[in-house]
């Protein structure tokens, strides 16, 4: 984790936060804020658990939760495309909730619109999504910053026990890991064991049961050793696809 994220994280807990406003195009209640600390001012995205909407699948008031386990897991990993992330149980304008540093970018933008070179740059987040059983991958979950890199945002439907994957990123469907994905995937298998550290930070965000089956996925994953296909007759794509 680089300086810089360590200082937005401090001011993500501690800082004095202000809305801004809402995102209207959300299915939840997601705000704009302001994030200040120190003489030092940022936004960040807003997601108060009193604001999601009920799931059949997944507990609504969980969901802020889950964006901080996705952050957590990605930095576990390596990889650093997943924007700082807390959860704040007080100094909020609507209650507990999860805050996430925003992303200055193109709204205009997505992965469908990114020339192949970009896109050629989500094969990580691709195969995130694959570990964390992403079932809501949108093409507009995907930003490219004023300097080119990719972020990716909106997890809140992540880390269910049962298969839930539903992505835009097939593009790399059958290709083989790397070695290094290989190594990457071997060591979160052994850190997701019961009393492993990675265990014992997820348990804060998800439960028991989704930690065991992150774990079983892992394994399965990197026994196949490939990226998967999407399977016929299963929604393997979320909608709306944007």
């Amino acid at each position: 984790m680089t300086p810089a994220a360590e200082e937005v994280l401090k001011a993500l807990r501690r800082g004095k936060i202000a809305l801004e406003g809402q995102f209207f195009y959300s299915s939840n209640a997601t705000f704009l804020v302001t994030c200040e600390q120190r003489g030092s001012k940022f936004q960040a995205v807003y997601k108060p658990q009193a604001g999601q909407s009920p799931l059949w699948d997944f507990e609504a008031r969980g969901l802020p939760k889950r964006e901080v386990a996705a952050y957590t897991l990605c930095q576990y990993a390596g990889w650093d495309f997943v924007p700082p992330t807390i959860f704040r149980g007080s100094g909020l304008p609507a209650g507990p909730g999860s805050l996430q540093l925003f992303i200055p970018h193109d709204p205009q933008e997505h992965y469908f619109t990114f020339a192949q070179e970009v896109r050629d740059q989500a094969r990580p987040i691709a195969l995130f999504d694959l570990v964390c059983n992403n079932a809501d991958r949108k093409a507009g979950h995907l930003l490219r910053d004023e300097n080119g890199k990719i972020w990716a945002i909106d997890h809140a439907l992540c880390f269910h026990a049962q298969p839930k994957l539903r992505t835009v990123l097939w593009d790399f469907a059958g290709e083989g890991f790397s070695p290094q994905e290989d190594e990457m995937l071997g060591r979160l298998w052994e850190d997701l064991g019961p009393e492993q550290e990675l265990a014992r930070w997820m348990v804060r965000w998800i439960s028991v049961a989704e930690i065991e089956a992150l774990a079983e996925r892992v394994r399965d994953i990197r026994h196949a050793g490939c990226f998967p296909t999407a399977e016929p007759g299963r929604r393997s794509f979320p909608w709306p696809p944007v």
